[in-house]
């Protein structure tokens, strides 16, 4: 312990140790010279007792210079299996055990770099796991990582020595081929790896199946980096999803270039909003059983410079973009303050995009909206339009939920009330189901349509839902709702979309005079 205070260094020590022993070896020598006999006795000259003199330094130095020198080879091995250990931790995924980003980054790096008929032009698979935020939002996040893992593994024993897996981070996976260099050779990756999901996956309290869209590109000469590639792959995995579940798609100079349009159309947006050029019109709704307008539908235009005033329906905010939350929030937020400033109560309908009602935070939006406007919760009626999925369901259900404990009304229209199966409409809870007539007509045909309408509205009084009409453009259309049940209509034969709704909410003889007309 006292040595170690004064010399704290192993080298020192060491240096020491070996003085010492130096010094034991000059002591020894000189004893030497007084024990032995005078012809055994060492002979002591100059150079003799300058190297007895010198032989604790020598020593000393010796054991320095070998205890430095092996300090300085333990210390490389050690840095070098750190480095190694460090290598492998920020090239691996923690949950899965399998290369992440960073290492794919490197490997498609060294790729590119290959030049002449060493390049290969692989293909690579971008996968992504369907109904993974549902698993998420229902089972927990530990089923979800469960999962993840699962599936990661699944992966990497069907394509040990055939192709690299990655984990890109969430529920994105890479696949990259070691010799895809075709379409055919890339389809065929992409079909088995769809057939990892035939069988289900043991989360321990529960089994799931699962499925994945990809989107397959091809690593080119002209790429400068993965996210060159990567991009391609994403525009693919987009396309695959848009087809259905556990689906593929490769990518296509026309994906390309509907995303640019795509780019150009959300700039548009971004700039017409910003210059105020959206505005809201009114689509009256009339009560099957006073006869009178009930409320009012807010509808959003834009008055484009170019093109005119344009509906939602035909600039269709994208749906990953934070204009569509942006405009949608000032659509509401209109819509509440206009309808508190009419001279009667009357409701209003509004429907969301679909971004708004996944978002966590809508519901005390809708309640800022509410009481920014003094407008009274049970006045607003919310309406799910199409285009919610039945992965979106557990968020948008736990959203509806909120806005009916504040009072507000919430209703299933359009597409998404027929998109979604019985047992989870029952789920939602709907004050009421809006039934499409432009759809019905769409897809089945004017002549089949009020036939068509009447056996909704039974389905949905089977069901004790209240049913609503919209899109009602002939007299017989709107005695058919009447006739089945329904509670309210609206469409071109109620009324067009109006900018100004005082006439009908003003003093109450125009809507006395419109009931006349309409009994």
């Amino acid at each position: 312990m006292m040595l170690s205070t004064f010399l704290p260094k192993p080298e020192q020590r060491f240096a020491a140790a070996g003085a010492a022993l130096g010094a034991l070896v000059s002591a020894a020598w000189l004893a030497s010279g007084t024990a032995l006999p005078g012809e055994m006795a060492p002979h002591w000259d100059v150079p003799a007792v300058l190297a007895a003199g010198a032989m604790p330094f020598v020593l000393g130095g010796s054991f320095y210079r070998w205890r430095y020198s092996r300090r300085l080879e333990l210390e490389l091995r050690a840095a070098r299996r750190a480095e190694r250990r460090l290598r492998n931790e920020v090239h691996r995924d923690k949950l899965t055990g399998l290369a992440n980003r960073a290492a794919l980054e490197v490997d498609i790096s060294q790729a590119l770099c290959a030049e002449g008929a060493a390049f290969a032009r692989n293909a690579l698979l971008l996968l992504d796991l369907d109904r993974f935020k549902m698993i998420n939002d229902t089972l927990g996040h530990d089923a979800g990582d469960r999962l993840l893992a699962l599936f990661g593994g699944r992966l990497k024993r069907a394509f040990a020595g055939e192709a690299t897996v990655y984990r890109l981070g969430g529920d994105e996976f890479v696949l990259a081929a070691a010799r895809a260099p075709s379409q055919a050779d890339a389809e065929m990756l992409a079909m088995r790896v769809e057939r990892l999901f035939e069988a289900p996956f043991d989360l321990g309290e529960t089994r799931v199946a699962s499925g994945c869209s990809i989107g397959i590109a091809f690593i080119e000469r002209a790429d400068k980096s993965t996210s060159d590639v990567l991009k391609r792959a994403d525009l693919a995995l987009y396309e695959a999803k848009a087809i259905s579940g556990n689906s593929h798609a490769f990518h296509s100079e026309t994906l390309s270039r509907a995303m640019r349009l795509k780019a150009e159309a959300e700039r548009d947006l971004t700039r017409g909003f910003a210059e105020d050029e959206f505005f809201l019109v009114f689509l009256p709704i009339l009560s099957i059983e006073s006869g009178s307008i009930r409320g009012f539908q807010a509808l959003l235009r834009w008055r484009h410079p170019q093109l005119g005033v344009i509906d939602a329906e035909t600039f269709e905010p994208p749906e990953q973009s934070a204009i569509t939350r942006s405009l949608g929030a000032w659509a509401l937020q209109t819509a509440c303050r206009q309808a508190a400033i009419w001279p009667q109560p009357k409701g209003l309908t509004v429907a969301p995009f679909v971004p708004q009602l996944r978002d966590r935070d809508f519901v005390a939006q809708v309640e800022r909206c509410l009481a920014e406007a003094d407008l009274s919760p049970e006045r607003l009626t919310i309406e799910v339009a199409e285009g919610v999925s039945t992965d979106d369901l557990a968020v948008v259900a736990e959203n509806l939920r909120g806005l009916r404990a504040l009072g507000v009304r919430v209703a299933l229209g359009g597409g998404s009330a027929s998109s979604l199966p019985l047992n989870q409409i029952s789920d939602v809870e709907p004050d009421q189901v809006t039934v499409d007539l432009a759809a019905v007509r769409a897809a089945h045909g004017s002549e089949r349509s009020v036939a068509l309408l009447a056996c909704l509205i039974k389905t949905g009084q089977v069901l004790r839902l209240s049913i609503a009409v919209n899109g009602v453009e002939k007299e017989s259309e709107a005695d058919c709702a009447r006739a089945c049940g329904a509670i309210e209509i609206r469409g071109p034969w109620v009324s067009p979309v109006m900018a100004d709704v005082s006439v009908l909410v003003g003093d109450g003889g125009m809507e006395e005079a419109y009931r006349a007309v309409r009994a």
